[in-house]
C-alpha cells in the first residue's frame, strides 16, 4: 500500500480476508486497509462503504473511527457524521495529538474555524515533535481567517518537513494573490 501498488495489495488482502476466516477482529482490520487503499485510489463511495463494513465489526474501533471522519472530512461530505465520530474518539483519547488534529480539521470543516485553530494552537504548544499536517492544516485555517502571510509561513514548515506536499506551492502562491 505505501509503495502505491494498490492492486497488489488488494490481492494481498483478498487472501487475507480468506486466511481470517470469521475472525471479527482480523477482518476489521482487512477491511479497514481495503478502504484505506481505496481512499488512496480516489474510489471514496468504495472507500465508507467499507470504512461502515469496518465498523460493523467493532463501532468503537478509535483508529477506523478516526480515519473515516478525517477521510469524509477531505471529500467535504457528511461533516456531521464525522463530527459525531471524531468526538467518540477523543473522548476516548483525550491527548493523542493524531487524533486531536482529526478533530481540529473536522472542526474546521464544518465550519467552526475558531474552535479549530484553538485545538491546533494547543496541539503545537504541547507537543515538540512538529508534524507537516498540523502546519498544513493550521495554514489552510490562518488562510480562511484572510492571514495569508501566517499561512504562509506554516505551510512553508510542512514543506521543509515534507518537501513533496507540492500541492502546498500552490496555495502559497494563490495566497500571495
Amino acid at each position: 500500500m505505501e509503495k502505491k501498488l494498490y492492486e497488489e495489495a488488494l490481492e494481498e488482502l483478498r487472501k487475507a480476508k480468506i486466511l481470517a476466516g470469521n475472525q471479527n477482529e482480523m477482518l476489521m482490520q482487512v477491511v479497514s486497509m481495503e478502504a484505506d487503499i481505496y481512499y488512496r485510489k480516489g474510489e471514496y463511495d468504495k472507500s465508507f462503504v467499507l470504512f461502515k463494513e469496518a465498523l460493523e465489526y467493532n463501532p468503537d474501533d478509535v483508529i477506523i473511527l478516526n480515519n473515516y471522519a478525517y477521510y469524509l472530512a477531505e471529500q467535504n461530505k457528511d461533516i456531521k457524521e464525522a463530527e459525531k465520530m471524531i468526538k467518540r474518539v477523543i473522548e476516548k483519547e483525550k491527548d493523542n495529538n493524531t487524533f486531536l488534529d482529526t478533530y481540529a480539521w473536522v472542526l474546521y470543516k464544518s465550519g467552526k474555524t475558531r474552535d479549530a485553530i484553538k485545538v491546533m494552537e494547543d496541539i503545537m504548544a504541547r507537543d515538540n515533535k512538529p508534524d507537516p499536517d498540523w502546519f498544513e492544516h493550521y495554514g489552510y485555517m490562518m488562510k480562511s481567517l484572510r492571514k495569508c502571510e501566517v499561512a504562509i509561513n506554516y505551510w512553508k514548515r510542512a514543506l521543509e518537513l515534507e518537501p513533496e506536499r507540492i500541492e502546498l506551492i500552490n496555495a502559497i502562491e494563490s495566497c500571495k494573490r
